[in-house]
């Protein structure tokens, strides 16, 4: 015989695999534990500072793949969700315009709390011996497919990553032994997450820049090109023993030669000469309104061609300055030619570098 509250049992049954699926749910989705995201693919030394060295102690030598146009290493690292680059308004629709690049976090700013494991395709970018103990590697890595290949589309980013390394001392007790002049360096810590910049899977062109004494400023110019305009954006890092950390971002570049017939043509160099005097013409009333609406056709929008360079500036006893020099040509709509010749002075404040002199970016937002 069947008790009464027996058909209560299976909606509570039910709900309670219905709340055991919604809190492995709520569990996959918290933040990874700070060991785990931090704990390195490999643990291993480096017998140099060369990057293939450094990214086998880091990844593992196992993990290498070799192919005709890269080296590259296959990971499972903790990253955030994976987020498209936002195009330039000219590469949108007119009701999508461009959003203002994201505000500066705070100097020491924790990576974004919500990790996955994800399967990546990791690629080395600089080193930097920060004294004589210690060196960092910074790298790129890409979601890759099952092969290992990295995904990459105009909208994919980049992360960047870094592997900090203490050179071995020298001791009697070191079972492995050294050629002359070899040093080994061991994998001490590593962040997987520090930020996503770039297009087409890649962080861009980098470069460092020495500010003082243990202190470093890595630089990522980003491209991206679409229909005839194409821009350049500028991402520093700072780059010192405690870590890596976002400290300056920028328009670098942009031009549109391409995207309009006659643009090429109003930013060439114009030939110098004496001016040959201007003949009146008489131009028929109806001759005159066709021809006013042709040019306004051809010539209703603006040309440019600006680009910028990096340039630190030493400062006695403290961090050097960043100066950003730009150069180029606008055409507005109406065909006037405005040559462009623009500085930019950045200082270093609490972590961020902040412009203390110069005017406004000249690289029009586009």
């Amino acid at each position: 015989m069947v008790k009464p509250e027996a058909p209560a049992r299976l909606p509570r049954l039910l709900q309670g695999i219905a709340g055991l699926a919604l809190a492995l749910m709520l569990a996959a989705c918290q933040p990874a534990d700070n060991g785990d995201a931090r704990m390195p693919p490999n643990k291993g030394v480096a017998s140099s500072l060369h990057l293939n060295a450094l990214m086998d102690a880091a990844f593992g030598s196992r993990q290498q793949v070799v192919d005709t146009q890269q080296v590259r290493w296959r990971a499972n690292l903790m990253l955030p969700p994976q987020q498209a680059a936002r195009l330039p308004s000219s590469m949108l629709p007119a009701s999508e315009p461009l959003a203002p690049l994201a505000s500066m976090p705070e100097a020491g700013g924790a990576a974004p709390a919500l990790l996955q494991r994800t399967a990546v395709a990791a690629l080395p970018r600089e080193v930097v011996r920060l004294n004589e103990t210690q060196a960092v590697l910074v790298f790129e890595s890409v979601p890759a497919d099952q092969e290992g290949r990295p995904q990459r589309e105009p909208t994919s980013k980049a992360a960047l990553g870094t592997v900090f390394y203490t050179r071995v001392a020298e001791s009697a007790g070191n079972s492995k032994p050294r050629t002359p002049g070899e040093e080994q360096w061991q994998v001490t810590s590593f962040q997987p997450y520090v930020d996503a910049i770039g297009y087409d899977g890649s962080a861009g062109d980098s470069q460092v820049y020495k500010l003082a004494p243990e202190r470093y400023l890595l630089t990522f110019e980003s491209e991206s090109c679409w229909k005839g305009t194409c821009g350049s954006w500028l991402n520093g890092y700072l780059l010192q023993p405690d870590g890596l950390a976002l400290a300056l971002q920028s328009r670098l570049a942009g031009n549109n030669r391409t995207a309009y017939p006659d643009c090429d043509a109003r930013l060439a160099p114009q030939r110098s000469g004496p001016r040959q005097p201007r003949r009146r013409v008489v131009i028929p009333a109806q001759a005159g309104v066709a021809s006013a609406a042709a040019s306004a056709a051809v010539q209703g929008h603006s040309c440019f061609d600006v680009r910028g360079e990096v340039h630190p500036i030493s400062r006695e006893a403290a961090s050097a300055d960043v100066s950003i020099r730009f150069k180029g040509l606008v055409s507005n709509a109406r065909g006037d030619r405005q040559p462009v010749q623009e500085t930019q002075l950045f200082r270093l404040n609490d972590g961020l570098y902040e412009q203390v002199n110069g005017g406004p970016n000249p690289v029009p937002e586009f």
